[in-house]
């Protein structure tokens, strides 16, 4: 039978979206060559233009590896319909790399990885990004519920990774100190 993969690496792991398309089964997996990052401003969903969210996404760094999750798929006409929502909810067309499963296969998924127009500078600092999220709120809510609902989720599937728990520390060290000035 002939599959189709997708790997996630944030909330893709863990919001139950794979259901809803027919998903036959899914594992741990290892994306080699890239980690994550939080690169990509959110102007609309996490934020606005005045006042823009972060989101997660994935960066090339020679010697790191990725822990997420790949779904299958079989490959049929809901391929299409799948492909499209998760092309909306990415927001970018997917590219093919391998995977290595847990079960010790190799195979090609579709990673979403965004290079789009909302980058943002690799020179920010965590700092920075910690108070750029306490400010924003978009249509689908604050950055500050996003971060949160990143960091809990992919640890609630046994996930550790050390760009979403340092953001974390320090969103939460920013808020605190916000918090005790008042």
């Amino acid at each position: 039978m002939i599959v189709v993969w997708v790997f996630g690496f944030g909330s893709l792991t863990f919001d139950g979206w794979q259901s809803e398309f027919g998903c036959v089964g899914s594992q741990r997996a290892t994306l080699r060559g890239y980690r994550r990052t939080f690169n990509k401003k959110s102007v609309v969903n996490w934020g606005t233009k005045e006042n823009p969210g972060i989101t997660l996404n994935l960066e090339p760094f020679d010697g790191a590896s990725c822990e997420g999750a790949a779904f299958e798929f079989p490959d049929n006409d809901q391929i299409p319909v799948l492909l499209r929502a998760l092309r909306k909810r990415e927001a970018c067309d997917p590219t093919d790399l391998q995977v290595l499963l847990a079960d010790g296969r190799s195979v090609d998924a579709k990673v979403y990885i965004y290079e789009g127009v909302n980058p943002l500078g690799s020179t920010i600092s965590t700092a920075k990004k910690a108070e750029m999220i306490l400010k924003a709120r978009g249509t689908s809510g604050s950055a500050l519920d996003y971060v949160r609902r990143n960091f809990e989720g992919l640890h609630d599937v046994g996930l550790e990774d050390p760009a979403v728990t340092e953001l974390w520390q320090a969103v939460q060290a920013l808020r605190g100190a916000r918090f005790a000035g008042s």
